[in-house]
């Protein structure tokens, strides 16, 4: 969360959020933990233009002129899962406002809102409100529609390409609360339609491609590709192979220690010969969540390292 307001440091606000019976540390290094809340004061003379859009489109300019008053902003992170918490989060707003914060964005879709219509949203405890009022709809130059924030609640993105935006705002929404309000356990190669009018698309799961790692906005645990069923190339099984320790890291690991690109056979070679533990769907789900990442699919894996590399920028060309 990114919350523009009066805070003069991290230690002050620190302390402002201690009267309001919020307890807050300020930001260090390292992953956050569950159900931590670490705070951190930046100092941003052009605040206007990172609030300038949010859910519902441009915003007014009187919230705009509000937040230009700013020059500082609090950089919040919570170690919770947004679905699960609704509740603590708005608690959270309701003292950052009380504070004098003007409004708030939610770095992880780069939405930004005015107090209320927020608020109301997550204390409504309806899922399609909560996922409205967190996750942005883009799309980019080829038709395609995606999502950006789903990771908020550790759910993968979705994307879809269609012509007619509207449409693929229709699917992406009813998936995207599908994913959220039933926690339906979904691997590559399952089908998903928002209606029986309408023909089922297979979902492939996807890194995603279009945030670098050190961006709030890139998801971890990847994005659903809903795809025409003849442009799949998996199939769904109750079971799934899980490679250890993660492909991810096994390939970082190895490019490293070559320093140089690995081939399209070595990365093959890796995969043959990686140990593997086959899992049930849920309890792979699992441990993907307590890793805090999605790994790549092994029969993508060359594609898929592709992606990652590029988002990872590791600075070596692909042979």
């Amino acid at each position: 969360m990114l919350v523009p307001g009066p805070w003069r440091d991290s230690e002050h606000l620190v302390a402002v959020l201690r009267e309001l019976d919020i307890h807050a540390e300020v930001t260090k290094a390292g992953a956050i933990r569950r159900n931590g809340l670490r705070v951190d004061v930046i100092e941003d003379h052009d605040l206007r233009a990172a609030f300038s859009w949010g859910l519902g489109g441009a915003q007014s300019a009187g919230f705009l002129d509000e937040v230009a008053g700013c020059s500082r902003a609090a950089l919040i992170e919570y170690g919770v899962r947004l679905d699960e918490s609704p509740r603590d989060v708005a608690r959270l707003g309701r003292a950052m406002r009380e504070a004098g914060g003007v409004g708030v964005r939610m770095e992880a879709s780069s939405a930004a809102s005015p107090w209320t219509p927020w608020l109301d949203s997550l204390e409504s405890g309806d899922p399609f409100q909560i996922y409205a009022s967190t996750v942005q709809l883009v799309q980019d130059h080829h038709n395609v529609m995606f999502t950006c924030g789903m990771h908020q609640f550790d759910l993968p993105d979705a994307q879809i390409a269609m012509p007619d935006p509207s449409r693929a705002m229709s699917w992406l929404n009813a998936f995207s609360v599908y994913q959220l309000a039933e926690q339906p356990v979904l691997a590559s190669g399952h089908t998903f339609s928002p209606d029986a009018d309408q023909p089922r698309r297979k979902l492939e799961r996807w890194p995603d491609h279009r945030h670098r790692s050190d961006d709030g906005r890139q998801n971890p645990f990847g994005l659903w590709r809903l795809l025409d069923p003849r442009a799949s190339r998996l199939e769904a099984a109750s079971r799934t192979p899980i490679i250890v320790p993660a492909l991810v890291a096994t390939l970082s690991s190895a490019e490293s220690a070559a320093q140089r690109p690995l081939t399209r056979e070595e990365v093959e070679q890796l995969i043959s010969n990686a140990p593997a533990i086959v899992m049930k769907l849920q309890d792979a789900i699992m441990l993907e969540r307590s890793r805090g990442y999605a790994d790549i699919e092994p029969e993508l894996a060359w594609e898929q390292w592709q992606v990652v590399r590029g988002t990872m920028n590791l600075g070596m060309a692909v042979p």
